[in-house]
């Protein structure tokens, strides 16, 4: 297998991954956090609850919390 096969293969995964609907056992917690605006979506509103969270993402919903609690 070739790295750009690989490539294309896991950008597929994650792709498929976003796609997911989220679990109904966190129903109560992402309603909570869209409704204190933590978790915003992309800009086409999918929140992707299914896919790997980058370093850039956790920072930004870390700063929402912050913000939000005053702290910075």
């Amino acid at each position: 297998m070739t790295q750009d096969k690989f490539n294309e293969m896991m950008n597929t995964y994650i792709n498929e991954q976003a796609e997911k609907d989220a679990s109904s056992w966190s129903k109560d917690a992402r309603n909570w956090a869209e409704s204190k605006g933590f978790i915003k979506g992309d800009d086409k509103g999918r929140t992707m609850y299914k896919k790997f969270i980058t370093r850039e993402e956790m920072i930004v919903v870390l700063y929402r919390v912050m913000k939000e609690k005053g702290l910075i």
